[in-house]
């Protein structure tokens, strides 16, 4: 550990110029390298429909609410995958990096929901679009990217929760 301490970042990189371009094994042994690859729609559908059922189900909600709960997900998925591919970060919107945390954080948000408050399936569809926006509208900076997001959501409720 001392000599760490004591060496600078310019003495401790000094070997990597010239003709040896390599990280020497010493060093080498304090890095790791994590990659995970990303899921395909089948796969999140799964999971999130498994712990939307799995919440609905525990918590006896009305047998209309656990029916709809496929359709959340695949609803929440478009939105998501949207958001994705046309809401991408720029220099003015570095912040817009969206991961599958945010995707959880919709369906947990749901799972937070009481069974006294949410009894029908248009207060769940409400409690869906609220999350959506709790997740993803708050983090848009103007009007053009927030008319982007209301738009996907308009045509999510229609087509897949048929509203």
């Amino acid at each position: 550990f001392f000599f760490f301490k004591q060496k600078t970042a310019y003495e401790m990189l000094r070997s990597l110029v010239g003709s040896e371009m390599c990280i020497r094994d010493r060093l080498q042994r304090h890095l790791n390298l994590v990659s995970f690859t990303t899921f395909d729609d089948d796969t999140m559908i799964r999971i999130f429909s498994t712990i939307l059922d799995w919440y609905f189900t525990n918590n006896n909600f009305d047998h209309d609410i656990i029916k709809i709960q496929p359709k959340i997900v695949a609803a929440t998925l478009e939105i998501y995958k949207t958001a994705i591919n046309e809401l991408l970060p720029t220099p003015a919107r570095s912040h817009y990096l969206f991961n599958l945390r945010d995707f959880a954080k919709i369906i947990f948000g749901i799972c937070m929901a009481d069974k006294d408050r949410i009894n029908s399936v248009d207060s769940v569809i409400r409690l869906w679009n609220h999350e959506i926006l709790r997740v993803f509208s708050d983090r848009l900076i103007n009007d053009d990217d927030k008319t982007i997001l209301m738009n996907h959501i308009f045509v999510s409720m229609l087509s897949l929760i048929h509203i």
